[in-house]
Formats: C-alpha cells, sequence, structure tokens
C-alpha cells in the first residue's frame, strides 16, 4: 500500500503505510556503500581472473551485504497508536504520544534533527543518540530522531508528525506498537 492510497490522512510521496502503520524510512547510504562494494567486485574479479577460488566469495559479498541490509538492517521511524516507534537493529525506541508536549525541526551540530519536547516530569526514554547532540548544541528539545537520514523532505515529516500529535481521533486509527 502506497501513501496515496492510505485511509488514515493525506500523506507526502515518501511515506509509507505498512501494516497501518505510517512509516518514514531511511535514506540507502549509497555514496557511500557503492563505492566500496564496486572495489570489492573489482578485488573479487581479480581474483577468479588469477584461479583463486575464493574470488567468487569476494564477488558475492557485497550484494548479500546490500540486500541484507535493505532488507534486515534498515531503520525506520513509524507513527502507531501508542506514539513514535524508533526502529533500528538491534533495538526498538518507543516515544509515547502522551509524553510528548510538541515537536519541531531543529539542527544539532550538523544534523537536521525531528525533535521533541516532553511533558514535564516525564523521563527521556532510552536509547535516545539524538539527545545528547541536542543538549550539545543548547537546543530546547530533550530527544528526537535524526530526520537528514530519512527519506523525504523534514519539514513534510514534521508536518505528518505534528497532525497526528495534534489529532487523537486520527492517531486512533494506526495500530498498536506491538513488539
Amino acid at each position: 500500500m502506497t501513501a496515496s492510497e492510505s485511509p488514515l490522512a493525506p500523506l507526502p510521496d515518501a511515506v509509507v503505510v505498512r501494516r497501518g502503520r505510517v512509516v518514514f524510512k531511511a535514506r540507502r547510504p549509497a555514496a557511500l556503500v557503492l563505492p566500496l562494494a564496486a572495489v570489492t567486485e573489482v578485488a573479487g574479479i581479480a581474483c577468479l581472473v588469477a584461479g583463486a577460488t575464493i574470488g567468487w566469495f569476494i564477488v558475492a559479498a557485497p550484494a548479500a551485504t546490500l540486500l541484507i541490509t535493505a532488507l534486515l538492517f534498515r531503520p525506520a521511524l513509524e507513527l502507531t497508536r501508542d506514539g513514535l516507534v524508533q526502529r533500528q537493529y538491534p533495538f526498538s525506541s518507543l516515544t509515547r504520544w502522551d509524553a510528548i508536549d510538541r515537536v519541531g525541526i531543529t539542527r544539532a551540530g550538523n544534523r537536521v534533527v525531528l525533535a521533541y519536547k516532553l511533558v514535564d516530569g516525564v523521563p527521556p526514554p532510552r536509547r535516545q543518540p539524538a539527545a545528547a547532540l541536542l543538549r550539545a548544541a543548547g537546543a530546547p528539545y530533550d530527544g528526537g530522531f535524526f530526520a537528514d537520514a530519512l527519506a523525504g523532505d523534514s519539514n513534510d515529516i514534521l508536518a505528518v508528525v505534528a497532525r497526528y500529535l495534534e489529532e487523537p481521533d486520527l492517531r486512533g486509527t494506526l495500530p498498536p506498537a506491538g513488539r
């Protein structure tokens, strides 16, 4: 199901609806991965030409790695009935809707962060890599997600998250976070 077919709300094209959840997938770091994969392929072919049996494994390694990382380890930010779920292997982190006071886009260091301010008295979730960066930058937020790593425009991402934060009835159309 694509975002344009979603019964939930009008969503930007970069957003995917998977099992009823609104999902912001991470960009693929092709600029980092593809040059290394190309060098490895050339080395594997050179080994094959030289008669080394290991060349087949060297040739297969980049393709297998790209496939596994694309399918299993690609991080995502999901909107569920319970809150925002940051999926990043090997853990997932849930930030509940009722704990979030407001959201915004901010720069921290050289990163763009979809940041949130927690309701007073709510402890921040564990495993928030953006929280330390936000504190170091002096930003008025308690945590967040790296919006520059997500596919799509950061302002579109903010608009979708803010809409679900402001409309409890709309959140009710989403499935629970689950495991």
